[in-house]
């Protein structure tokens, strides 16, 4: 995978290697959260944070309910503390970014030797058991946007095949669940910006997915290929192919239940893996 992205990953890197040095973090853990997610790290100790403009080749969110800093935070779960680094907002293909560009933090993580992901998004429920206001993590995709991150860019010298079964990691996420009392589902990343008409929803159903949204699986794929190891989990703020869906009742259902999310993130925390396979 050594291209112009790893490049810009590596760039990236070493200047956010400088923040985390200053601070003194050791982060496990590097978290993207999705719309509505950002409130998460009000509760925890914040040792520094980076404006995602100034990193040099990072792309810096623009989309409502998505924040735009990087931030080093120390999470105290019980008698256990644990240092991660949050990306509090992400960008999105339907805002004209490459596979590439979507899936580049996820690159920096590596490149910082960081092993585990976290990845939130707000979705769409299609199954019954998919309903408002619950969170559900992710233990299978569907890749229904046209684009995958594995494909050569033009700066690649060979195609990469990349095995995504347990791309969502079994173990971890069996403990999340056990830990937060949630469920598993399989989500449906679709292009976007359109939220589902309700043929599109039934289609989804049909397939097997339990939820809609437009995001995560770029970001999976390339962690697959990198070797890390990824939890995943969705925030259902409305039904997929429902009347009247709108950005702020979705950003309005994430904040109503956010001890939910908040119980969940810190129980991802807690069981990432020490070591990757």
């Amino acid at each position: 995978m050594t291209n112009n992205w790893t490049y810009k990953a590596r760039q990236a890197a070493t200047f956010i290697k400088t923040k985390i040095n200053q601070v003194g973090a050791k982060p496990k853990a590097f978290l993207v959260l999705g719309s509505g997610f950002r409130d998460a790290v009000n509760s925890w100790t914040v040792l520094g944070e980076l404006e995602m403009a100034t990193i040099p080749a990072y792309p810096a969110p623009q989309v409502a309910g998505h924040g735009s800093k990087l931030v080093f935070a120390r999470v105290k779960i019980g008698n256990l503390e644990q240092d991660v680094i949050v990306a509090t907002g992400r960008v999105h293909l339907y805002e004209g970014y490459s596979p590439f560009e979507v899936s580049l933090p996820v690159m920096i993580a590596h490149e910082l030797g960081i092993r585990n992901i976290i990845l939130t998004n707000a979705a769409g429920g299609i199954s019954e058991h998919a309903k408002n206001g619950s969170i559900l993590a992710i233990h299978d995709h569907l890749n229904l946007t046209g684009q995958n991150a594995a494909a050569v860019d033009k700066t690649a010298s060979s195609v990469q095949f990349v095995d995504m079964v347990n791309a969502y990691n079994s173990d971890w996420r069996d403990q999340v669940m056990k830990d937060a009392n949630i469920k598993s589902a399989v989500y449906a990343s679709m292009a976007g910006p359109t939220y589902e008409t309700p043929a599109e929803a039934r289609m989804l159903k049909i397939m097997g997915a339990d939820l809609a949204g437009m995001s995560t699986v770029q970001e999976v794929i390339t962690a697959r290929m990198l070797g890390l190891k990824v939890f995943a989990c969705s925030f259902v703020t409305n039904q997929a192919g429902g009347m009247n869906v709108d950005h702020k009742d979705v950003l309005t259902s994430v904040k109503e239940s956010f001890p939910v999310i908040q119980k969940t993130l810190e129980a991802a925390i807690r069981h990432a893996p020490l070591t990757v396979d």
